[in-house]
């Protein structure tokens, strides 16, 4: 997969994953949970759901062990067609643990999003931890 459509929508995308990673680090359940479609589903690394209800009790699963996290993300293949568009990206993640020291990971990411009411939303992202340091 290569960079691929629209440069519009590729810019939006590109724009659906910052906000994301600006979600996460600033830990706004809200904001992430704007990301999704409503039956929006994550699997992989750190377990499965779908729907927003279960991203929202992922997410607190998440945090109850995160004190602190800050989360960047790299795109590294998004194709658009139409509607849909199909991405690849890698995030470094720096968690502060509670009680333990920082980690660093590097994740990968395989997503599907659908145009929602104009915006571009997650409707399937695959993580897997790509490096644990």
């Amino acid at each position: 997969m290569t960079f691929s459509g629209p440069t519009e929508d590729r810019q939006l995308i590109r724009e659906r994953l910052e906000n994301y990673s600006d979600a996460v680090t600033r830990k706004d359940l809200e904001a992430y949970l704007a990301c999704w479609t409503d039956d929006g589903r994550r699997t992989g690394s750190g377990g499965e759901c779908r729907g927003k209800d279960e991203l929202r009790e992922h997410w607190h699963g998440i945090f109850t062990a995160i004190e602190q996290m800050a989360f960047f993300t790299q795109m590294a293949s998004l194709s658009v067609q139409g509607e849909r568009a199909e991405a690849r990206s890698y995030c470094l993640e720096f968690l502060r643990l509670r009680d333990q020291p920082v980690r660093q990971l590097v994740g990968e990411y395989v997503d599907e999003l659908v145009r929602v009411d104009g915006d571009w939303l997650f409707a399937h992202r695959h993580y897997r931890v790509a490096m644990n340091l």
